[in-house]
């Protein structure tokens, strides 16, 4: 997790010579900048060029942070993933790689230059040494886990100058996380519902806080049968799902054209849905019985948005406790208000 104290706004390298001493100072790169060091997540301080006026987002979720924080006309680079009506003219913007391989060169070329590149935690570790003599900095914030996603925002404020935009996306973002949890607290041990969570794949599934499909379902108040694994995402069988038994089921989907901004209709979420409830060892279940099977995007659960992802759950395991909960309607003033993009697409799918 973040530090708190997530930003020293350190001036620590202004070298002065003869012509400054009338006032002002030297950066190492650019002499209209200062150095600035700052704490990102991987917990390491790291100086950077300041102010920031030109950044490239290698990743779809630090891209939208910065739109979010109404920073958008900053970006000069983007990742190859940022296709479709969601990012509107940011998805016009150079593309520059992704984060399993990005292109320093191009980096490097974009005009204007690049002050710096956010990235994730992990991958490209070599991403520092690459851009290093371009005088491009990293900055690794990851805008998707629960644990972090709140200091990320924060740093992400002070580095961009959007103190004020960053504590009213934040003031949203955990309006509708302390309603959750404040409601939860209703529920009666003997109401709480054993949920199955499966990932991408058949039979993946979630455990540990490392995952917010984890966190989702223990915030809204429901009990993750793998919870007590060691492992983030083990992988089980269909035995051992049948034997515990779970009440409900959450699938996550990552298919774009199953759940998402861009779809229109429901046919590809039914024909998933119905392959999963014929699936052996999912049909004779308490969850698949009683029709407890809902399958919500990856957007909404392991991104920025994932306040929607546990309104959905919240709303949909216990409809009686969270009757004055809408999701959609949270959604769409997320969407408007912090993107300016209307609402669209389908997010979740039941029956």
């Amino acid at each position: 997790m973040v530090p708190r104290k997530y930003l020293k706004l350190l001036f620590v390298v202004c070298l002065l010579s003869s012509v400054l001493l009338v006032g002002g100072c030297v950066d190492y790169f650019e002499s209209d900048k200062e150095r600035i060091t700052i704490v990102d997540s991987t917990g390491e301080e790291i100086e950077i060029n300041y102010p920031v006026e030109n950044v490239v987002t290698l990743t779809s979720d630090s891209a939208e942070a910065v739109r979010a924080l109404g920073a958008e006309d900053k970006v000069v680079g983007i990742n190859d993933y940022m296709s479709g009506d969601f990012w509107g003219d940011l998805g016009e913007i150079d593309s520059v790689g992704n984060i399993f391989n990005p292109n320093p060169e191009e980096i490097a070329s974009l005009e204007p230059k690049p002050d710096l590149v956010l990235t994730y935690t992990e991958y490209t570790e070599d991403l520092e040494d690459d851009l290093k003599p371009f005088g491009i900095d990293v900055v690794r914030l990851d805008f998707y886990k629960m644990d972090s996603i709140e200091e990320e925002i924060e740093i992400l404020g002070e580095i961009l100058d959007k103190e004020d935009e960053a504590e009213e996306l934040l003031n949203f973002y955990n309006k509708h996380m302390d309603e959750v949890k404040e409601l939860a607290g209703d529920i009666n041990e003997s109401e709480v519902k054993d949920v199955y969570i499966e990932g991408f794949e058949e039979w993946s599934t979630a455990s540990t806080n490392e995952s917010n499909y984890h966190q989702v379902v223990e915030l809204v108040g429901a009990n993750n049968i793998a919870g007590d694994r060691d492992r983030t995402y083990p992988t089980v069988s269909a035995e051992w799902v049948l034997d515990n038994n779970p009440d409900a089921m959450m699938k996550v989907v990552q298919d774009s054209s199953v759940l998402g901004y861009d779809v229109n209709c429901t046919e590809n979420a039914e024909q998933m849905y119905n392959d999963i409830v014929d699936r052996e060892g999912l049909s004779e279940t308490d969850a698949v019985k009683n029709d407890e099977l809902v399958l919500v995007s990856q957007n909404v659960l392991s991104t920025m948005q994932n306040n929607i992802g546990t309104l959905i759950m919240a709303e949909y395991l216990y409809p009686d406790v969270y009757e004055d909960i809408d999701p959609m309607e949270v959604h769409e003033e997320y969407l408007e208000d912090f993107h300016g993009i209307e609402y669209d697409g389908i997010w979740y799918y039941s029956k």
